[in-house]
């Protein structure tokens, strides 16, 4: 190829990926890349299931009692959905059992079905972020 036809190529790949941007548009095979590009919330919510004992201490459950995956993404979309469906009584009740049968000692307590809106920054550094906790259902966890 000569040095004419490597400066069209050069020039058709560099208008390829400024085109999107110019034009304001994403799309397949082409992107802006938005994910990257766009700034970010400094807050964050989550939505999650916790165990309670009676002092009101919570714990963390594993993504298998609260929505039998390891998969977080489908645990949390399918909690997500739970609560909007106004199902989240229900899914407590589910998550009760589970945690029932995993845990050795039968300890007295709850089961919370919660969101969670934490400080992003100050959750990485591993600082108390939690801004806001709304309890959408909670249930007996003793049996």
């Amino acid at each position: 190829m000569n040095r004419r036809g490597r400066t069209l190529v050069t020039a058709a790949v560099v208008g390829a990926v400024v085109a999107p941007v110019a034009l304001d548009a994403d799309g397949f095979p082409l992107s802006t890349y938005p994910m990257y590009s766009r700034l970010r919330s400094t807050e964050v919510e989550f939505v999650t299931a916790q165990a309670v004992d009676p002092h009101g201490a919570r714990s963390r459950l594993s993504l298998g009692v609260i929505g039998a995956s390891d998969d977080p993404l489908i645990v949390a979309g399918e909690l997500r959905a739970t609560i909007r469906a106004g199902r989240a009584d229900d899914r407590c009740a589910a998550i009760a059992e589970r945690w029932r049968a995993a845990r050795a000692a039968n300890e007295p307590g709850t089961i919370d079905v919660v969101s969670e809106v934490h400080d992003v920054v100050r959750l990485a550094t591993g600082d108390d972020s939690l801004l806001e906790r709304t309890v959408h259902a909670r249930c007996e966890a003793d049996g």
